[in-house]
């Protein structure tokens, strides 16, 4: 086999395998015939050609609802994973409202006024929008809900950028709410329902077992990452003197920090060991990771501040610890799935 063959059928594995199957050899004689004498790599031109039809006929299918590839199925998973804890973010949102509002009313003029209210409260809307499209994918109307997505991903993307470029302009700390955890959940949520059948058909995937394991994680989720629950973890120490105690003080705060942090680290390995079975839920472990390294740097700024680089919180720094995440993720599954590795796996299945 030449150079050049070998290449181009690594880009024409881009294609799903039905098309290949069917096209595949008739495309490589083509694009050979058309190869200048002693030419040794596909050209620009004709990457990006194949590389564009293979995302078009990709999306064609997954809008037509037929695409049964593993990076489907393993898209379709992690969609339903991040709509999942998008709607974790809504309902501790709405927890924390009653003492959102509370603190803003302390606050007087400077709290009831329009930077007061959007500082407090200019998420609201985009929770609401999620919530909103969770509603449309889980009934079935995936069409509307993808529009949806599409539309407030995007906007949140260019409020993100807004905040993290110009940090010293007006309400640029609206915008540093949207580069945080939630941008790589909408990215991700938002690709499933584009490029497979939908959030709905990933938690048919998941099974019932994984399923009751998801949405019991995400409560715990929601009830150590919310005010209500803080106030009752403090209880009576919230009213210790400023004076004398507020290393006690600051040693329950910094233990509630550990115990969201904890929370958040056992989720993501509850989350690993449950996608590792089966190659489409392994793929899904490495999409699951441009969420989960993000959120883990997160918990681990409220541990250890001094250790994680505040940039890390922000875009694009969220998203470039979510590549890294994905590389390394990547680069595990390729380990395992390896002939090595599946060697291994059966000499262990054996010994038992």
């Amino acid at each position: 086999m030449s150079t050049l063959e070998d290449r181009y059928r690594r880009l024409l594995a881009c294609y799903p395998a039905a098309h290949r199957e069917a096209h595949g050899q008739e495309m490589l004689d083509v694009l050979l015939s058309a190869a200048r004498p002693g030419q040794t790599r596909p050209s620009l031109a004709d990457t990006a050609d194949l590389l564009w039809g293979a995302v078009r006929i990709r999306f064609r299918h997954a809008q037509s609802g037929t695409v049964t590839s593993l990076w489907s199925d393993a898209f379709a998973i992690t969609g339903f994973l991040a709509m999942l804890l998008l709607m974790v973010e809504t309902v501790r949102f709405v927890l924390d409202v009653p003492t959102l509002a509370d603190v803003a009313s302390h606050l007087g003029p400077r709290g009831s006024g329009l930077y007061g209210l959007l500082y407090f409260f200019g998420t609201g809307p985009y929770w609401l929008a999620w919530a909103a499209i969770a509603v449309l994918a889980w009934r079935g109307l995936r069409h509307q809900a993808t529009i949806g997505a599409c539309t407030v991903t995007a906007v949140q993307v260019a409020f993100a950028a807004y905040g993290t470029a110009f940090q010293d302009y007006a309400y640029a700390y609206l915008g540093r709410d949207f580069a945080g955890t939630s941008l790589p959940l909408a990215l991700l949520a938002t690709a499933s329902l584009v490029l497979s059948p939908g959030p709905r058909h990933g938690a048919r995937l998941l099974g019932r077992g994984r399923l009751i394991g998801a949405v019991t994680a995400a409560a715990v989720l929601v009830v150590l990452h919310s005010y209500p629950a803080f106030v009752l973890f403090v209880g009576d120490r919230a009213d210790l003197a400023p004076q004398q105690d507020t290393a006690a003080l600051g040693a329950v705060v910094r233990t509630w920090n550990e115990l969201q942090a904890g929370s958040v680290l056992a989720a993501a390995v509850l989350a690993g060991a449950a996608l590792a079975r089966d190659r489409a839920t392994r793929r899904a472990f490495c999409l699951f990771a441009l969420i989960g390294a993000p959120g883990l740097v997160n918990a681990a700024g409220g541990v250890l501040p001094d250790s994680v680089p505040a940039a890390l919180m922000l875009l694009p720094g969220s998203l470039m610890v979510g590549l890294a995440g994905l590389l390394v993720a990547g680069l595990c599954v390729r380990l395992v799935e390896s002939p090595a590795g599946t060697r291994v796996r059966r000499r262990v299945r054996s010994s038992v």
